[in-house]
C-alpha cells in the first residue's frame, strides 16, 4: 500500500487522552455511546431494589460487564493489572471505578465539540458553494 492508500490518521487512529485517577495517570481510550449506555443500565440494575433477590451469578455477570467496560477503555495492561489489585486489596471499588468512566468522557469533551464545529463549517460551505 502506497502511502496516498492509506487512510487518513483521524478517521483509523482512536483518539486517547490521560487522566487522573487515583493518584495516578492513567492513558485512556473513548467509550463509545455503547459501552455508556451499558455502563449506565448496570449501575441502575446495581442500584435497584430488586438486586436484592439477585442470585450470585446475576451479581458477579453486572459486575463483570461494568469491568468489562472499564477495561476496554485503560490503554495499558499495566493499568488493568493495577486497578485488580487495588480492587482486591479494598482500596477501589466499583463505585470509585465510575470515576475513569466521568473523567475520561470530560477529557474527551473537546473532541466531540471540534467534530460538531467541523461539520457545521462544512454544512455552512455547502450552502456558499457557487452552483
Amino acid at each position: 500500500m502506497t502511502d496516498e492508500q492509506e487512510p487518513a490518521a483521524d478517521q483509523t487512529q482512536v483518539p486517547e487522552r490521560e487522566i487522573d485517577f487515583a493518584d495516578r495517570k492513567v492513558w485512556v481510550k473513548m467509550p463509545s455511546p455503547e459501552q455508556l449506555l451499558v455502563w449506565k443500565r448496570v449501575l441502575n440494575q446495581l442500584q435497584a431494589p430488586e438486586v436484592k433477590g439477585w442470585n450470585g451469578e446475576q451479581v458477579m455477570r453486572a459486575l463483570e460487564r461494568a469491568r468489562k467496560i472499564v477495561d476496554s477503555m485503560l490503554l495499558n495492561k499495566a493499568d488493568i493489572e493495577w486497578l485488580d489489585d487495588e480492587m482486591l486489596d479494598g482500596r477501589i471499588g466499583l463505585v470509585e471505578t465510575s470515576q475513569i468512566i466521568t473523567r475520561g468522557v470530560e477529557a474527551f469533551r473537546d473532541l466531540d465539540n471540534r467534530e460538531a464545529r467541523r461539520a457545521a463549517d462544512k454544512k455552512k460551505a455547502r450552502r456558499k458553494a457557487p452552483k
